[in-house]
């Protein structure tokens, strides 16, 4: 498809949830984060965020947005988060895609979300808050940062940036290909597109290409 007609939008003129509908609609696809989390109380928690980045390898960090519930109080995972100082990451891979949106649903303090979709919780090696048994794979995540942003108070505007420290990596050796490298295939992620909208990993949309040093590219060119 070629550029036609353009929309233009101003976010000036636009409330923070069509702002919001917006970036996720137009920054896609986006992984997803499982995140798991438990209460102080002891009910564990999931949420799936697709406001989530790698940032660095040394130390092994990622980020993860976290807002406010459509109501203005506190997402539980981000509570229960800061609370116990962890959480763990668990890959969105094929065998969640059904059940996605049954854990965003924004659903009482006291709900444990393991027993309503039926997924096991299984303690992590390193770090308090409980992982998902049926997840390829996890990482588990201490809290180094937490990054205040947007417009306080506000539902699609107040979020807190998590940044956490990777301190536990564990994948399901069937996710490894020939080579003993990680197989996004075999790994078979979900990935989020605009609103309700999911994207799976199949062998149609992959596809590979070369990276070239500069001085190859060039002499190519030349040639």
């Amino acid at each position: 498809m070629r550029p036609g007609k353009t929309v233009h939008f101003d976010p000036s003129e636009n409330t923070p949830m069509d702002c919001q509908f917006t970036l996720s609609q137009l920054v896609v696809p986006r992984p997803i984060a499982m995140v798991s989390t438990q209460s102080p109380d002891g009910i564990p928690n999931i949420a799936p965020m697709s406001y989530y980045l790698p940032i660095t390898g040394s130390p092994m960090l990622v980020g993860v947005t976290m807002g406010l519930r459509e109501d203005g109080g506190q997402k539980h995972s981000y509570e229960n988060a800061t609370a116990a100082g962890d959480f763990v990451i668990n890959v969105t891979s094929d065998f969640f895609a059904e059940q996605i949106e049954d854990v965003a649903m924004e659903s009482p303090a006291d709900t444990n979300e393991f027993d309503l979709v039926n997924w096991t919780p299984v303690p992590a090696t390193k770090v308090s808050s409980p992982a998902i048994g049926e997840a390829l794979a996890r990482l588990e995540c201490t809290i180094s940062q937490v990054v205040e942003l947007g417009e306080p108070g506000v539902p699609f505007g107040e979020v807190h940036l998590v940044v956490a420290e990777v301190v536990w990596v564990e994948y399901d050796e069937a996710i490894l290909n020939e080579r003993g490298r990680i197989d996004p295939l075999l790994l078979a992620p979900v990935s989020r597109l605009g609103l309700r909208s999911f994207l799976r990993t199949v062998p149609e949309g992959v596809y590979s290409l070369p990276r070239i040093p500069w001085d190859d590219y060039v002499a190519q060119r030349e040639s």
